[in-house]
């Protein structure tokens, strides 16, 4: 049983989830890199693999085979002697598809394979799920694995969100996701795949498992493990939805029996303890790592990466500090369905508020649940360079939190749990029932 004591309680979780999160990337790192190899060559022969980084999906979409490539193949061509703790830890990678397709045809044909380069800064725990499945598999049964379990997940979120506010408020939700972004080639871009399933996984929980009078605490620890796995997990692939999906998540929560004021603690300490987790395990990355590679190396990486993140320049991107969102928002209308949809989901939740007129009970609680929409917007703002980089996916945190404004919209709240903060018993209450003598 966990034990009751905060500082303890808060230790496991610091401690804990590094020491587990390494231990998970030792163990993929085990599993004998021919097996792998083998089945990633199956894979280019039969064209599941190509060396196109970047192609276009079912829906018209770009596809992201550059993540996938790299992440796939963590572990292979790691020089000979190297430890299975340090390739672990240092994670060299072919890198991209048009470096990991002849690589490993040349591979077949006798040549030695060797890594590119190493990818140590991130966890890479996309491999922990990768390099098992495709072994066990192939990369074929491994796309068709990640969209069932996208699949399930999706719903099961659906239906949590479903219990809590209305079926549907939750629907609407997931209409904006489903149909303004890539959402239906996600299995295609395997890395996209898994961080979606795991930012979905976390606010699934939150919601069946998050009471409205659970503790502050316990509030910001949930949101803190499910920062943590999207930075394990996702590999930097719309971290900010994630963190936007906890925090209104949190939200519909709390506001459930709370006052105002104790919702509003409560959802500040999920938006808080999202980010927390998530910057707690990348640096723990580097923490280990500096173990392995060295700390020199380890700082010089930090501040160069950390400086091209924030103010990097792209070509041709010029010099606004908002040319990340424009980028981005421009992606996201360019879908081909997005004016329309847009339109639709505006309409019916405009319509939902009139009829149940409720706005003037409700009015706190659905500003608790809208308010983490922002966080997409101050993302793309601060990691500019990477959102210029990647607006092809990026944009889908835009999706996401249109469809925080609209949950906030059609949520079906119970006006007495917003009330508390405008009912006020007298004093003297019970004096005034009392019959007199």
């Amino acid at each position: 049983m966990w034990t009751r004591s905060p500082v303890l309680r808060w230790c496991s979780l610091l401690l804990g989830l590094p020491v587990v999160a390494l231990a998970l990337v030792v163990f993929s790192a085990a599993i004998p890199n021919r097996v792998v190899t083998e089945r990633i060559h199956d894979a280019i022969v039969d064209g599941t693999i190509t060396e196109k980084s970047l192609t276009i999906g079912f829906a018209g979409n770009t596809i992201d085979g550059f993540s996938e490539c790299k992440r796939m193949t963590v572990g292979l061509g790691a020089p000979e002697g190297m430890s299975t703790f340090e390739s672990a830890v240092r994670s060299p990678t072919l890198g991209r598809c048009e470096w990991t397709v002849p690589k490993i045809l040349d591979w077949a044909n006798g040549e030695k394979l060797e890594s590119s380069f190493d990818y140590y800064r991130y966890w890479n725990g996309s491999a922990v799920v990768l390099r098992p499945a495709v072994a066990v598999v192939g990369v074929a049964g491994t796309r068709l694995a990640a969209a069932m379990a996208l699949a399930a997940v999706t719903i099961a979120f659906a239906i949590a969100l479903g219990r809590r506010v209305g079926r549907t408020a939750a629907l609407m939700v997931l209409a904006a996701l489903l149909l303004t972004t890539d959402y239906i080639d996600l299995p295609g871009a395997l890395v996209h795949a898994i961080g979606m399933i795991v930012a979905f996984a976390a606010v699934t929980m939150m919601l069946r498992w998050l009471r409205p009078d659970s503790s502050v605490e316990t509030y910001a620890a949930a949101a803190f493990t499910a920062g943590a796995a999207s930075l394990f997990f996702a590999d930097l692939t719309n971290p900010d939805a994630s963190w936007a999906l906890v925090a209104a998540s949190a939200a519909v929560v709390a506001v459930g029996s709370n006052r105002s004021t104790d919702a509003a603690r409560r959802t500040a300490a999920s938006t808080i303890g999202w980010i927390v987790g998530f910057a707690w395990m990348w640096a723990s990355k580097w923490v280990v790592a500096s173990f392995v590679v060295g700390f020199p190396t380890v700082r010089e990486e930090i501040m160069n990466k950390t400086e091209e993140r924030l103010n990097g320049d792209v070509q041709g991107t010029g010099d606004s500090r908002f040319e990340g969102l424009h980028r981005a928002w421009d992606q996201w209308w360019d879908q081909p369905l997005i004016i329309v949809v847009v339109i639709a989901l505006a309409v019916i939740a405009a319509l939902m508020v009139v009829r149940r007129k409720d706005l003037s009970s409700t009015w706190r609680a659905r500003l608790l649940i809208a308010a983490p929409a922002v966080i997409p917007f101050c993302w793309h703002i601060v990691m500019r360079q990477h959102t210029v980089i990647h607006s092809w996916f990026t944009y889908r945190s835009f999706a996401v939190a249109f469809g925080i404004m609209l949950l906030a919209l059609t949520a079906r709240l119970e006006p007495r749990a917003v009330e508390l903060d405008e009912v006020h018993e007298p004093e003297n209450a019970l004096a005034e029932v009392q019959p007199t003598s």
